[in-house]
């Protein structure tokens, strides 16, 4: 726990590709946390022991459908799954590249079907499993379902994917990359507490939750986002073969698109359900078959 709540400051001024009311969400259950709120830990308990006992069998954390590996990209996306991660549901980079190199190397394996339901997540590690993705193409058939929803980070990572089918109200989109500062210092004032920052290098405390937020502390932490936002919309330009202005202009103001109008905008490449899906998967296996065997 002590772990935990010491990381719980990065998390919150962390920069994400999240959807923003996913984020407020996030941040009310790490501000419950900080302000000694007392949370309902049973939930958390039994998705630990759940968790442990599959790390701890040999069953692949996938299902398999007629070759057809099915990975599940479902909730809020962060690096490794810590307290809350657990706790309000979630994936983990790390394990999703664990489980994504095992599909690949897998020979029951034909195709990956990246089963997608996530609003997005933190930045850290999202761009390290999209390249993974964007680099095994060749190797098996990737495709990508977009369920409910899959947004941001989501969206990121299932960009990668040779192909995206989605439903025809399935969110899809909200290309951007946020962060929120948080100004306690009249809190502070009112209970009597001043808190004073002391650091060798200019940059050090600069945006601290102690003060208001300074222009300059503003505009580093903007730079910093139009640095995460530009790596988010140059990975889109190349997983979707087009250049980062088309992206710019057509995908990544922001917005999220619904359905038909994200294969407008060329942010997906079908409609249709999981079971098309699942389909387009199996076609593709035979298609990359010599003629001898599909004939037999």
């Amino acid at each position: 726990m002590k772990e935990c709540k010491s990381r719980i400051p990065d998390l919150l001024n962390a920069p994400w590709a999240i959807l923003p009311a996913k984020l407020q969400e996030i941040q009310a259950v790490y501000q419950s946390h900080l302000s000694g709120e007392i949370l309902d830990l049973s939930q958390f308990e039994a998705k630990v022991a759940a968790a442990s006992a599959d790390n701890t069998d040999d069953t692949p954390p996938y299902e398999v459908v007629d070759g057809v590996a099915i990975i599940p990209i479902q909730g809020t996306i962060s690096r490794r799954m810590n307290l809350f991660s657990m706790f309000s549901g979630g994936v983990s980079t790390e394990l999703l590249l664990r489980d994504f190199r095992s599909t690949l190397s897998d020979p029951s394996v034909d195709a990956i079907l990246l089963y997608i339901d996530s609003p997005g997540g933190a930045v850290g590690g999202t761009s390290i499993i999209a390249d993974e993705i964007f680099a095994a193409r060749g190797q098996k058939p990737i495709l990508a379902y977009a369920a409910d929803m899959m947004a941001s980070a989501a969206y990121w990572i299932g960009s990668a994917a040779d192909t995206i089918i989605a439903e025809n109200t399935s969110v899809v989109g909200s290309i951007g990359v946020v962060t929120v500062h948080y100004d306690y210092s009249q809190s502070d004032a009112a209970a009597g507490v001043k808190r004073t920052y002391i650091t060798a290098g200019k940059y050090k405390a600069l945006g601290n939750n102690a003060e208001p937020l300074s222009l300059d502390a503003r505009a580093e932490i903007e730079s910093q986002l139009d640095y995460y936002y530009a790596m988010f919309v140059d990975a889109v330009a190349r997983n979707r073969g087009t250049d980062a202005q088309t992206v710019l202009s057509d995908m990544a103001d922001g917005r999220i698109f619904i359905g038909e109008q994200a294969q407008s905008a060329g942010l997906i490449d079908d409609i249709g359900t999981i079971d098309d899906a699942l389909l387009a998967a199996m076609s593709r296996v035979e298609s990359l078959k010599p003629s001898y065997l599909i004939r037999r």
